[in-house]
């Protein structure tokens, strides 16, 4: 059994904490990580300032006073799961990417670094990479795209715009999930779970001009 799982575990959506860029001093990648990690649950209520609601919203009704999102960090990130289609806990929705700058003075390395981390993550919606302690001359650098800069400041402001990014991240998993339901279509959708593949004892696959075929062997 997955460790840490508890009876909320398959309501909260999962988000890979990436590192990239240079190396990052292990005190400051605990505080990043834990800098990120005090958000895990989202108020809906906080997110109406970064959420545009669809004509057709299948989430009009949802309790916006009292609901919330629950987002369960993951540092490093995961290996994905074959049994993601039926266990979306299990899925990795969105990518979060970490970046001491101080270790990283060229911002378009950090970013294609980032990108191919997040590529890892194909199930991902929504990706945002912060980055720490910026010196003067990366602040007026032309920004990356996602990209959000941390300049050095005291622990109450650096929460505070921690809160706002995890927020603005919220609302667009939102977001995605309304195109989602809006998307989804009950016919021909095939789920298929790693069972499908094995075969029973005894069995042989051929595969004659690309059509598998099951010869099963009778006694």
């Amino acid at each position: 059994m997955e460790p840490g799982l508890s009876i909320e575990s398959g309501s909260a959506i999962r988000v890979a904490v990436l590192p990239v860029g240079g190396p990052i001093p292990p005190q400051c990648l605990r505080d990043y990580a834990a800098l990120v990690a005090e958000h895990a649950r989202v108020d809906l209520a906080s997110l109406r300032p970064y959420y545009s609601e669809h004509q057709k919203s299948p989430f009009s009704h949802q309790p916006w006073d009292t609901g919330c999102l629950r987002l369960k960090f993951v540092l490093g990130g995961c290996v994905p799961s074959p049994w993601e289609d039926f266990q979306s806990s299990r899925k990795v929705l969105a990518v979060v990417g970490i970046c001491h700058l101080p270790s990283s003075p060229d911002l378009a390395r950090v970013a294609a670094d980032f990108l191919d981390a997040a590529r890892t993550y194909p199930s991902s919606l929504a990706s945002r990479c912060f980055a720490f302690c910026p010196t003067d001359a990366q602040l007026l650098e032309e920004r990356k795209d996602g990209i959000i800069m941390f300049p050095p400041s005291d622990q109450k402001s650096l929460e505070l715009h921690m809160l706002t990014m995890i927020q603005d991240l919220a609302a667009s998993l939102l977001m995605e999930f309304e195109k989602w339901v809006l998307r989804a279509e009950s016919t021909g959708t095939i789920l298929k779970t790693p069972l499908d593949s094995q075969t029973s004892l005894g069995s042989e696959e051929v595969h004659t001009l690309g059509v598998p075929s099951i010869l099963t062997s009778v006694c």
